[in-house]
């Protein structure tokens, strides 16, 4: 069941999100060569906590930090480690949890580390364009499998234009999600369109419309090879099975009648 949240627990949900995107800013800033993915949850913990929020990812399901930190290969849900020092021309995804009093919102986006290649800077920006694709005409009654066939459509369309020839794979088997009272409700967002492999739950999850009101969170995960993932040993890092490099990016919005209001973007 696709929840709906008042006006009073939306205004809360905004405050969240603000807090999100400055944690995000802030962990940016600090990201350069020689500085370890630990330190960075580091940071992000820090500034959530003095915002008076919660960082709603440390100790969900066992995740012992504050933010998921994806290096190169990895794709989504990284742990953040003392010996993992970024190095120039890597990329790295920074995923976020915030909870503010009783609402939560999940944001990503993957950054480069110093200077890289530009077919690596067009993935991060292929990426991140798949949510607005995503979003355009989204809003109340729209059908959740609208969203996954605009990233798509567009994937699609860039895997004919890119002059390196990446694949651009879609990871199939991680999703977009509600989110709002807790981190992860329903419904699932999938990034594509169903096909006969396509598990029924996420068929009959693309067949429903979105009420007013609702919370979701895009995030189109794309590889530069395959979509193909594998679970590291720490049994929670998802890592492209080609070694490929992989990007995220990933916000939480509000379904309006007429629209929608992304709330981890700074306007």
């Amino acid at each position: 069941m696709i929840k709906t949240y008042s006006n009073e627990q939306l205004d809360n949900l905004r405050r969240s999100g603000k807090i999100l995107a400055d944690a995000l800013d802030i962990v940016r800033a600090a990201i350069k060569p020689g500085i370890t993915t630990l330190e960075l949850d580091a940071i992000a913990h820090s500034y959530i906590i003095e915002a008076g929020a919660i960082p709603s990812f440390k100790d969900y399901n066992g995740f012992k930090y504050s933010i998921c930190t994806s290096v190169n290969e990895e794709s989504i849900h990284g742990m953040p480690r003392k010996d993992k020092l970024l190095k120039e021309g890597d990329i790295v995804s920074i995923d976020i949890g915030v909870k503010y009093n009783g609402m939560c919102t999940d944001a990503a986006r993957t950054y480069p580390v110093g200077k890289i290649s530009d077919d690596t800077q067009r993935l991060i920006d292929v990426t991140e364009q798949c949510f607005h694709e995503g979003i355009q005409g989204l809003k109340a009654k729209s059908k959740v499998g609208d969203i996954g066939e605009k990233i798509q459509r567009y994937i699609e369309q860039q895997r004919k234009e890119c002059p390196c020839g990446m694949e651009y794979g879609i990871i199939e088997n991680y999703f977009g999600h509600g989110v709002g009272e807790r981190v992860h409700e329903d419904p699932l967002v999938p990034n594509y369109i169903p096909h006969k492999k396509t598990p029924k739950i996420v068929k009959d999850w693309c067949r429903t419309r979105l009420p007013a009101g609702s919370v979701i969170a895009i995030e189109p995960m794309i590889n530069a090879g395959t979509g193909q993932v594998r679970t590291a040993s720490d049994k929670w890092t998802a890592v492209t099975v080609d070694g490929k490099l992989a990007a995220h990016y990933e916000n939480t919005l509000i379904i309006l009648q007429d629209g929608v209001e992304v709330v981890t973007i700074d306007n």
